[in-house]
């Protein structure tokens, strides 16, 4: 059944569904952005894409350059806790372009720090 719901997932972030992406963080590093469409709340449990843009090219470990990331984020607003379990690196800005990367991995939510972009993410989310 796991298997089932990662490739429904994979199809589903696959097709062309135009994203609202919000912004909640911006510095001279990057710009920080939720998808306000996809926002999937089971209780304290949130579930939603976030999209980080770099001004400038960065290089990953395959060589290969990206402009944005995207992730399929949790959010635990009670636990106050976040993680990702998929991520995909794309060559243009706001998830455009080539995919130049992409990472699975088990849902692992960690504490939020004080001051993160994941704290203002909690705050704009858990009201």
């Amino acid at each position: 059944m796991k298997k089932f719901f990662v490739l429904v997932l994979m199809l589903v972030s696959a097709m062309p569904v135009s994203a609202e992406w919000v912004l909640y963080q911006r510095t001279p590093d990057t710009d920080e952005l939720f998808d306000a469409k996809f926002v999937n709340r089971n209780g304290k449990t949130i579930q939603l894409w976030t999209l980080t843009n770099y001004p400038s090219p960065v290089t990953n470990l395959e060589g290969k350059q990206l402009l944005s990331e995207k992730a399929l984020t949790t959010v635990d607003c009670e636990a106050r806790k976040s993680g990702s379990e998929k991520v995909m690196k794309y060559s243009r800005k706001n998830a455009e372009g080539d995919v130049v990367g992409s990472m699975e991995t088990a849902l692992r939510l960690t504490p939020v720090r004080k001051g993160s972009s994941d704290e203002l993410l909690l705050a704009k989310l858990c009201q």
